[in-house]
């Protein structure tokens, strides 16, 4: 009797062995599944594509072998997002790793991941308030407080603003960067006025004469790019003569070609140096060749990221809280931009620069 009961738990364990194997860990020789969840149509597109160049290309050199990306558009709408992870979850019961382009998408997904067991990666800038959660998501990029206090420094000492417009997008970039500009500012001694325009809303007209009837000294933009365009095309109808400075993402030839002459002028802050190293040259020479486009930031961002995660599953094996820990422990990474390190609560340590548009193009300002 006592060897049929034993039998009987024998088989009971292996059974549960099993299930737990299928639903928890990766057969022998599957792919791990990531779920990509980006912007591929809509106003973002064009972001969308950076990024997921950025995975194909770490790809095209060998990286990632072991790993399956299963891409999902959002267009950056949450609910989009929130359908497309589900879909992605039950589709795939195994996947525990996601790549998301947009920040309030992600802040929209928290609630329906599994803090125990999955792992995000954020490709582009976010806010303070995607940390609150507590769900583990490690920042690809850096904060937008970053940028914040690298363009409160910037126009203080070195273009000497006292008083800076800031006219920006109604989005949570915008809502971080109006509330983060101002206070890093303000500590430095000077003041901000701010007007609030809709997310590509070519109707600028109200907004930017509001801001110049303030005189400010210099003025912050924050918008896609096409409304940036038709902002810094007003200004220069109206004869505004002050700094201009935009977000990060106006860092385009799209925005030259949009903008025209308007643009000459224009600062712009950035983490890649125009002294590129052999691994920058390497890297932007292999995006536009496989691409025919030059890459945009993000690209080096998610670039970056997928060759320390290619890393840290050599050890992991697809354990999200394993790969979680080695990112965070990774102190000698030295990707495409160099050296960075990975922090809990979206830190990242990055080197900030400044762009000028001058003659029709980007130059780093020395």
């Amino acid at each position: 009797m006592k060897k049929y009961i034993w039998a009987v738990v024998l088989i009971v364990i292996i059974v549960v062995a099993g299930i737990y194997t299928k639903d928890n860990k990766r057969e022998s020789g599957a792919k791990i599944k990531v779920g990509v969840l980006l912007p591929l149509s809509g106003d973002f597109a064009w972001w969308g594509e950076t990024t997921k160049n950025g995975i194909e290309l770490a790809q095209k050199n060998g990286m990632a072998k072991d790993f399956d990306f299963i891409y999902q558009d959002t267009k950056c709408d949450t609910k989009d997002a929130v359908s497309g992870t589900q879909s992605l979850k039950a589709l795939n019961p195994s996947m525990h790793l996601f790549i998301v382009a947009c920040d309030n998408d992600l802040k929209a997904m928290t609630p329906i991941l599994d803090k125990n067991n999955d792992l995000a990666f954020v490709a582009g800038l976010s806010g303070s308030d995607l940390y609150e959660s507590k769900f583990p998501i490690i920042n690809l990029s850096y904060r937008l407080e970053s940028e914040a206090s690298a363009v409160a420094n910037f126009a203080s000492e070195k273009l000497g603003i006292k008083k800076m417009g800031l006219i920006l997008g109604n989005n949570t970039f915008g809502s971080v960067l109006g509330t983060s500009i101002p206070k890093d500012f303000a500590s430095l001694g000077g003041t901000t006025v701010t007007e609030k325009i809709e997310i590509n809303d070519l109707n600028i007209e109200s907004s930017v004469l509001k801001i110049v009837q303030e005189k400010p000294d210099g003025i912050y933009i924050h918008n896609n790019n096409p409304s940036m365009s038709a902002i810094l095309k007003r200004l220069d109808q109206i004869g505004y003569k002050g700094p201009r400075i935009i977000v990060y993402s106006g860092r385009d030839q799209s925005l030259i070609d949009g903008s025209g002459k308007s643009a000459e002028g224009v600062y712009v802050p950035w983490v890649i140096s125009d002294l590129k190293t052999p691994a920058q040259d390497k890297f932007a020479t292999e995006y536009k060749n496989s691409f025919g486009k030059d890459p945009f930031v993000t690209s080096y961002f998610i670039y970056d990221g997928v060759t320390l995660l290619d890393e840290s599953n050599k050890k992991c094996n697809g354990d999200a809280r394993c790969i979680e820990d080695y990112f965070y422990n990774k102190n000698d990474f030295s990707g495409v931009l160099g050296h960075v390190l990975y922090k809990a609560e979206g830190q990242t340590e990055r080197t900030f620069y400044f762009d000028q548009v001058k003659d029709g193009k980007f130059v780093e300002v020395k």
